[in-house]
């Protein structure tokens, strides 16, 4: 396996300047056996609050300070050393994960001091990359993300190390951090951006043809009351670029042609139409659980949200054509999903894509479940710089989110002290 690259320019040997920034500050006590106080550690983040999981955004630095308490000497240490870890995790076994990012440095060491011996605090501020070279690829740092019925994880954690010689067992502290990458679309096109910052309605693609990508027809076929055959001239457009902000609309253009009218109104129900964005977890198995399962290779799909529709209804501009129905929609973006991602450690990548699927009514019943079109999509953490933000057009009440739950469970801070004979 390809080794993870350090920061350029960072030197493990020697400890990083230490430079303040406010932010919430994260204290934890560590304790080693019979819950003996060993020190703690002291870590500023982003977080809204101390109780908060720490949160560090991409290019931040991890600053705090490693203390060690009053009942402890320095006598029996040999050095003091902390470390950033980013990991993909497979499965449940140690051998299940792959390391892609590993920041040392040394705080403190018995053969290179020349500080006071009762020194007791050691400060620190470990610069994170924005990116890793695996391999001859250099790759974005991948969010953290941990869901409860995913088998794959990206974890960060950073740990202190306190060694005490041969033939004594070090100490390791360590705790988890959740780390968001800083990426975003570029800005829409100049008319939808005049419509948001106007509060106008956004210009469809026959307006602003280059705010839109039209697709190729689709054939939707089915039966009207499970009799006569009929089929659905469906015509997607998307709006353009294809990466969307998380927390924000997606907007959707959809024509719908048939000589059945009947069944094209059936089909146009603005509650029957359905368009989905969709995630995919993709990954390779590492480390023995993936060999004792035979998992070769694995992608998990999860409905992330649906699209809401409402008829075109502006005044002096029908559907000129009795055989053609014209919805506008949009796919709200839930705040918390996972932004892309991909990396070749573990082969491991996060996708989306956005799914027209076929009507479902009573009325008209398709002949396939399958997805009519499929067109890949990224999402973002942040809004494009020097652009008036995305404006939900929708009803609140039309929002209409999957039932699938696909909530992170990365909230979650530990720190513990193991020890280990060399």
């Amino acid at each position: 396996m390809a080794t993870p690259s350090s920061a350029q320019g960072f030197e493990p040997d020697a400890p990083p300047p230490y430079i303040a920034t406010a932010g919430a500050e994260h204290r934890f006590p560590l304790l080693g056996r019979n819950q003996k106080h060993w020190g703690s550690l002291a870590v500023t983040s982003a977080a809204r609050s101390a109780r908060s999981i720490p949160l560090f955004y991409e290019e931040d630095r991890l600053q705090g300070t490693f203390e060690l308490a009053d009942s402890q000497s320095t006598q029996s240490i040999s050095s003091i050393k902390v470390s950033v870890l980013g990991s993909v995790v497979t499965g449940p076994l140690v051998d299940d994960t792959a390391v892609f990012l590993k920041l040392p440095a040394v705080l403190w060491s018995r053969k290179t001091s020349t500080g006071h011996a009762g020194h007791r605090a050691w400060p620190f501020s470990i610069p994170l990359p924005r990116e890793v070279i695996v391999g001859d690829t250099a790759y974005a740092l991948p969010e953290s993300f941990l869901e409860r019925h995913t088998r794959l994880s990206v974890i960060y954690e950073m740990s202190v190390v306190v060694s005490r010689g041969m033939f004594r067992p070090d100490y390791t502290f360590k705790t988890r951090f959740r780390y968001v990458p800083c990426t975003q679309p570029t800005p829409p096109s100049t008319l939808r951006q005049h419509a948001y910052a106007l509060g106008l309605p956004l210009p469809g693609p026959t307006d602003d043809l280059e705010g839109w990508q039209t697709f190729e027809t689709v054939m939707a076929h089915g039966h009207v009351f499970k009799s006569r055959q009929a089929v659905v001239r469906c015509t997607l457009s998307l709006a353009t670029p294809h990466s969307y902000t998380r927390g924000g609309p997606i907007p959707c253009y959809l024509t719908l042609e048939s000589g059945d009218l009947p069944a094209l109104d059936f089909f146009a129900d603005p509650a029957a139409v359905r368009a989905r964005l969709r995630r995919c977890v993709h990954y390779q198995g590492v480390g023995l659980s993936s060999m004792q399962q035979h998992i070769d290779s694995s992608r998990e799909f999860v409905d992330v949200a649906f699209a809401v529709w409402w008829k075109l209804n502006r005044e002096g501009r029908p559907d000129d054509n009795p055989h053609t129905r014209t919805l506008e929609g949009e796919i709200h973006v839930p705040a918390d999903v996972v932004a892309s991602a991909r990396m070749h450690v573990a082969d491991f990548s996060i996708s989306y894509s956005i799914e027209l699927l076929p009507s479902s009514c009573i009325q008209f019943t398709p002949t396939s479940q399958a997805p009519l079109l499929s067109v890949p999509v990224t999402i973002a953490t942040m809004y494009p710089t020097h652009a008036p933000r995305p404006v939900v057009y929708a009803a609140p009440s039309y929002e209409n989110e999957p039932s699938t739950d696909t909530r992170r469970n990365d909230a979650i801070t530990y720190t513990q002290l193991t020890g280990l004979r060399r």
